[in-house]
């Protein structure tokens, strides 16, 4: 039988798609796997691509604070395994083009394609517009001399998201035990596009 496979950085990113692929039914027809980082998932790519079952190939990869240097990374990977397919830049919509292997390959960089970020500049988009706590995190943190200040400017977003998510009803539940219990909003118009591309790669 074919096979279809994400591949994603953590167990983060593999228990947020989990949580969305429920939440809009999206059909279990991939399977998805975890890697340790950014680069054990890029160096497994190449092992990926010879097996002989696959059929589609998608990554799900943080751009963190360079989009064009992670895609350059990405994009010398697979021209070393002769794959010159994509694209100078990232598509907006999330990029997916067919290998000369005839693999679809896909990849989505988070958060959208287009900005800087990670995981949890995506996960930001389902915090309801009209939370009241959400701000008042932001304040706190704004507060915290940047000498006192333990975590990288970077990770602003993970700090951000993770303090909100520990005053909760169930204070700190992991990202995707918080879309399952409504924390964040999986059916927030920014999710869309991601949704878009997920079936569109590795579904229809």
């Amino acid at each position: 039988m074919a096979r279809r496979l994400l591949l994603v950085e953590d167990s983060d990113d593999r228990h947020v798609v989990y949580a969305l692929r429920q939440a809009h039914t999206v059909p279990e027809v991939f399977e998805i796997q975890q890697r340790d980082g950014v680069e054990d998932l890029l160096s497994s790519i190449p092992q990926e691509l010879k097996a002989s079952d696959l059929e589609c190939l998608a990554i799900v990869l943080d751009a963190d604070e360079d989009l064009e240097k992670r895609w350059r990374q990405l994009r010398g990977q697979l021209d070393r395994e002769g794959h010159r397919n994509l694209p100078d830049a990232p598509r907006a919509e999330g990029t997916i083009v067919d290998l000369s292997t005839g693999v679809r390959f896909g990849v989505w960089l988070m958060p959208d394609n287009r900005l800087q970020g990670m995981l949890e500049d995506f996960v930001r988009f389902m915090v309801r517009p009209d939370d009241p706590l959400w701000p008042r995190v932001e304040h706190f943190l704004q507060g915290i001399p940047e000498s006192e200040r333990r975590f990288k400017p970077a990770h602003w977003p993970k700090a951000h998201v993770h303090t909100w998510l520990g005053i909760q009803e169930e204070p700190g539940k992991p990202l995707g035990q918080a879309i399952t219990a409504r924390y964040l909003d999986p059916h927030c118009p920014h999710v869309e596009p991601f949704l878009k591309w997920l079936r569109a790669a590795l579904v229809d």
